[in-house]
């Protein structure tokens, strides 16, 4: 188990993304505070070479007026120069030893600083060249007297920079005393000759002091932003990450258990890692994903043996309408026909009785025939193809008025159009719409004394609805479910005609249209039939 925890492959997504950064940060971190070192320490150098060459200028300066002006003056009023001048009357330092008593007592002001003239060829030989460093400067020096050598070294336990820098024989006096003086052993020296070096030792300590304060700082501040770096890592990675990553496993989850299955097995859950999480309920839903295609494959199939079945029906359906065409209807007629006949022309050998009932054998056989008519159209609906357009229905209800126009003959009827939508349909079929409407509208507001029918639309933001209404016998709305069924009546053929087909037929051409159809009514207060078309035949 412990193992497990500590495969890099259970972490959770943030931890490896720490674990992968936060190294990357801490090494970018010492990269930049070693750059920033290393800049401080080139400053440093810089610094002091700086101040190395500013103190060169100044003693060179002093030593060549000291040579050049005052040495020629000592020597007209008759005085000597010697190194141990100090208990002697009339006797002066020498340049050299003008050179160190200076740097001396300036030094003792200015953070402790050392000067020394050096030469290879020394009047004293105590004042020659006493190490490496300047053995090694001395060289550099003969080569390139104008450039200036220096390096780190430790004196009495103390780190100090050391700079040497070229002396020239600047003074005719400096250059005549080395050339007669009986310990010099070079004798041939000339103006302006490399006759040595200028030594200045710099104390470090206090700079590299700062450097490290600075190399702190800079570390301190790169852990700082490196702890800011790894919250905003953290934080980051959890909003954006970790969190949507888990949801959408959560989901995929939910996705391939089913409700009440025991036999679906759940996605096992890795210790931390989200994308494992995720991989697995994945693998899971593919799984759910090929078993509901290969069932819908097998539905299909079965689809397709019901399609063939059912063009079968259909193709009966048609056999048996054609029947009822032909077959049975020409027995109606006949049936007709001959009653009609016995009525003309036998009338006065029949007794009332006898003609009664041949009427009614008439009568019934001419209804019969009407719902033959009825029922086909009924089906043919089913099988009829729509023929969908841009339609606008006011025309279509002042055209099926027109064909009711017998209806409305001896009566007071006020029929109102309001502001008809225009709707995609099919104009045949949604004008037959409105001549059933209508004419039920019309056979129900017979005993009103004024027919009051209006049509109109009732158009929002998801779908238009159409209706037509009147103040006619109206119905028991416990009753409205039956409506629209084939041969439902509410009322007595006696006191209104009709096959109980009509709205039957308005149903299917609304259901043809993918939308849908109901009334609502109140007894002797009239009826309100509505219908709405599918959006995907509205506009």
């Amino acid at each position: 188990m412990l193992f497990r925890r500590l495969n890099f492959q259970n972490w959770r997504v943030g931890t490896k993304l720490l674990v992968l950064t936060v190294p990357l940060l801490a090494a970018v971190t010492l990269v930049a505070a070693w750059a920033v070192h290393q800049r401080n320490t080139a400053s440093i150098q810089e610094k002091l070479t700086q101040r190395a060459q500013s103190l060169h200028t100044q003693i060179m300066a002093d030593r060549e007026y000291y040579a050049s002006v005052v040495v020629p003056r000592i020597v007209d009023l008759g005085g000597g120069m010697r190194p141990d001048y100090h208990n002697l009357r009339g006797q002066f330092p020498l340049p050299a030893t003008f050179v160190r008593e200076v740097s001396e007592l300036t030094a003792a002001r200015r953070e402790g600083y050392s000067v020394n003239l050096i030469s290879p060829w020394p009047i004293n030989k105590d004042k020659g060249l006493k190490d490496q460093f300047q053995r090694d400067a001395f060289v550099a020096l003969q080569a390139n007297p104008t450039a200036q050598f220096f390096r780190t070294d430790t004196i009495e336990g103390k780190t100090a920079m050391r700079v040497l820098m070229a002396d020239y024989g600047s003074a005719r006096s400096c250059v005549d005393c080395h050339n007669a003086h009986p310990l010099s052993p070079k004798r041939d020296f000339k103006l302006n000759d490399l006759m040595g070096g200028l030594e200045v030792v710099l104390p470090m300590d206090q700079y590299i002091q700062e450097g490290r304060q600075e190399l702190l700082l800079t570390v301190g501040g790169g852990a700082g932003v490196c702890l800011l770096l790894v919250g905003i890592v953290v934080l980051g990675t959890r909003q954006v990450v970790t969190q949507p990553l888990a949801s959408l496993a959560r989901k995929m989850q939910a996705f391939t258990e089913t409700p009440g299955d025991p036999s679906s097995p759940e996605v096992p859950k890795p210790l931390g890692d989200e994308v494992a999480y995720l991989a697995a309920a994945h693998g899971r839903m593919q799984e759910v994903i090929l078993r509901q295609r290969t069932e819908l494959q097998q539905v299909n199939a079965r689809l397709e043996e019901q399609v063939v079945e059912l063009k079968a029906t259909n193709d009966e359906l048609d056999s048996f309408s054609y029947s009822v065409s032909h077959d049975l209807r020409a027995p109606l007629r006949a049936m007709d026909g001959f009653s009609r006949i016995l009525l003309d022309e036998h009338a006065t050998a029949m007794s009332d009785e006898v003609q009664h009932y041949l009427q009614k054998v008439r009568a019934n056989a001419q209804q019969m025939d009407l719902l033959v008519n009825e029922l086909l159209a009924f089906s043919r609906l089913g099988r009829q193809p729509l023929t969908v357009q841009a339609v606008e229905p006011d025309i279509l209800v002042r055209q099926a008025l027109e064909a009711l126009r017998s209806e409305q003959e001896g009566r007071r009827v006020k029929i109102t159009i309001g502001d008809l939508a225009v709707c995609k349909a099919d104009p045949a079929l949604l004008k037959q719409v409105f001549v059933n409407l209508l004419s039920n509208a019309l056979k129900f507001t017979r005993g009103c004394e004024v027919a009051m029918i209006a049509v109109g639309c009732h158009p929002d933001s998801s779908t238009r609805t159409y209706f037509v209404k009147d103040n006619g016998v109206g119905f028991e709305m416990q009753y409205a479910d039956k409506l629209f069924g084939v041969f439902q009546r509410f009322h007595r053929a006696e006191d209104y005609e009709g096959t109980g087909v009509g709205l039957a037929i308005v149903q299917r051409i609304i259901l043809r249209h993918g939308g849908h159809v109901w009334a609502e009514a109140e007894v002797d207060r009239g009826t309100t039939v509505y219908f709405t078309l599918s959006k995907g035949v509205s506009p």
